[in-house]
């Protein structure tokens, strides 16, 4: 009994898909970040992704404040987000 309830559970855990990851700063990447932070309302209304805008959004949901200036928006502040998504 014990064997089998084992191999069912290792066969379920084999079974079980894991999502790719998303490299930082693609398409997917930056729909990942939109919905995590909820910087749209998911009906299409909102910053394009990836535009200034949406980047200072990204930073006052992240960090609870606005960015004293303009942020980056280049790929060194995409993967400070990451990091800082990883953390939360």
């Amino acid at each position: 009994m014990r064997k089998w309830l084992v191999a069912s559970l290792f066969l379920l855990a084999a079974c079980q898909s894991v999502p790719p990851v998303a490299k930082v700063g693609s398409q997917a990447w930056l729909g990942k970040v939109d919905r995590e932070l909820r910087v749209s309302d998911g009906q299409g209304h909102g910053p394009d992704y990836g535009s200034q805008e949406w980047c200072n959004v990204v930073h006052l949901r992240l960090y609870g404040q606005h960015a004293a200036e303009p942020v980056p928006c280049d790929q060194a502040w995409m993967e400070e987000v990451e990091r800082a998504l990883r953390t939360k």
